[in-house]
């Protein structure tokens, strides 16, 4: 049986704006959480980075040139960050939604984005650490918003309420 091709177009987009960083779920979430459904595009990709000892070498022993150390890294520290983009958003309540998330350049939010036929929802607490809004001259106006976690990225949010 052949995999069908995922598309993004029933993924859903949601955040709470924060008074604090939390690494909880807020309570309240379900109820207040305001929705981006039309994005065109949404990455979230998380990084490990790694922690390598090199062997040291000894005068003379191997001589240079004559061999390769390979190093044996380990997992260190991880870090996560999320972009979102879309076209300015159609609805009125869906573009005070946007201007929101906008408005909310340097501080805490709790979002999750759960894809159309998923049942788990991926997110966490992150900072709104940039926002963009191209307004071209002949096409559809986009907005952008880069976000950069604050502590672990929950591939089910549901795990940790």
């Amino acid at each position: 049986m052949a995999l069908d091709t995922i598309t993004g177009e029933l993924s859903r987009f949601r955040f709470l704006v924060l008074a604090a960083a939390t690494l909880v779920r807020p309570a309240n979430f379900d109820t207040t959480a305001l929705t981006l459904p039309e994005l065109t595009t949404s990455d979230m990709p998380a990084q490990v980075a790694t922690v390598s000892t090199p062997t040291p070498k000894m005068y003379g022993t191997p001589a240079a040139g004559t061999a390769v150390t390979w190093a044996k890294p380990k997992p260190g520290e991880a870090s996560w960050t999320a972009t979102l983009s879309g076209n300015v958003q159609p609805t009125d309540t869906e573009r005070a939604n946007m201007e929101t998330l906008r408005a909310a350049l340097g501080k805490y939010i709790w979002m999750e984005q759960q894809l159309g036929t998923d049942t788990t929802q991926e997110g966490g607490c992150a900072l709104v650490t940039s926002r963009g809004k191209p307004i071209p001259a002949d096409a559809t106006v986009t907005f952008s918003i880069g976000l950069t976690g604050y502590g672990p990225n929950f591939l089910d949010t549901s795990a940790i309420a």
